[in-house]
């Protein structure tokens, strides 16, 4: 009974159920799509910097990172699996082609001029392993997301997206945490940090999670009105497709 909750949450039986992509045609997943690939880039960007709360220490990038999950469950939750797969795969290609220009623009010979250079090449010359470090713990913490919430979704008939919602993340996150910090800082900082960093940032960002989720439930509520749809992933789950 849990995860049909209290009416507050149940489905809009209102909307049209679909269970195949062919059945329906998004009218705003561009928005959503462009916010949840910026938001990523943006995370790459920013992972490098540490900083400290008491005795935690976090990744600026927990600032932003919680976002991807937010968008990923709004994708998901309303444009289904399949095309939230699709965007999972579009930003990784979006990261590469990221990280491909800020390395040419290292190598490229500084003008007399530019005082920054070494600065420039020591902050972005570390980005290839966090990139890759954020790249593998991109892809299994959105498929795990993406998976978990189309999977709740059919268990629980639609209702509860709040629950829907916090268990996805929290999994993820914790997923996300220890893929992203012992790939990109093993070796590099003393253990008790690496532990530090990995749960303090993941307790971090599923708290960013829980505050968002009104905001986030709002978001989607309004968002499937729009689009006229309840969509239920009612087949296997395939990540290696495009």
């Amino acid at each position: 009974m849990f995860l049909y909750g209290p009416p507050m949450f149940e489905r809009d039986l209102e909307l049209k159920e679909t269970s195949a992509d062919n059945q329906w045609h998004p009218k705003h997943i561009d928005i959503v799509a462009c916010l949840f690939i910026t938001a990523n880039i943006a995370t790459w960007v920013t992972a490098i910097k540490l900083w400290t709360w008491g005795p935690l220490t976090f990744s600026a990038a927990t600032l932003v990172y919680p976002l991807t999950c937010v968008f990923g469950d709004v994708l998901t939750e309303i444009y289904g699996f399949n095309r939230t797969r699709r965007l999972i795969w579009t930003g990784f290609g979006c990261g590469l082609l990221f990280l491909f220009f800020v390395q040419i623009a290292i190598i490229l010979p500084a003008a007399p001029d530019f005082k920054l250079q070494d600065a420039f090449a020591a902050v972005n010359g570390a980005l290839p392993r966090i990139i890759i470090a954020s790249y593998v713990a991109y892809i299994c913490c959105e498929f795990t997301n993406s998976s978990i919430m189309s999977k709740m979704k059919v268990w629980s008939k639609g209702d509860n997206f709040p629950l829907r919602a916090a268990a996805s993340t929290i999994g993820a996150q914790l997923v996300d945490s220890i893929v992203f910090f012992t790939a990109a800082f093993v070796g590099i900082i003393p253990l008790g940090t690496l532990l530090s960093l990995i749960f303090g940032t993941w307790i971090a960002k599923s708290l960013y999670e829980l505050i968002v989720l009104p905001f986030t439930t709002i978001a989607v509520t309004w968002l499937k009105k729009r689009e006229g749809v309840e969509h239920f992933d009612r087949h296997r789950l395939e990540i290696f497709k495009f």
